[in-house]
């Protein structure tokens, strides 16, 4: 007789093909990236951003989501290198 409960049988109670180290690195990025949005909302005004030959001006918020954007490349790709690392 068929099993009606729809389970494969291994008794996880996880559905098939769920990762729970990736659902809690979702979660983590999602609260993360919600964090980073608040504080850039909360700090509006307009700063002065000095680079090394040039000066310019710019609301803080643009500074926060440009700052966020290029942490989060250099941890893909530091995640992408380590990953390069581990299967050769």
């Amino acid at each position: 007789m068929a099993d009606m409960t729809g389970t494969t049988g291994a008794g996880t109670g996880a559905p098939p093909g769920r990762d729970r180290k990736r659902d809690v690195r979702l979660v983590a990025i999602g609260i993360g990236a919600g964090l980073l949005i608040w504080f850039a909302v909360a700090n509006l005004q307009n700063v002065e951003i000095h680079f090394w030959i040039a000066s310019a001006k710019a609301p803080l918020i643009v500074v926060i989501v440009i700052a966020g954007l290029l942490g989060a490349a250099v941890a893909a790709l530091a995640s992408h290198r380590r990953r390069r690392g581990r299967d050769s």
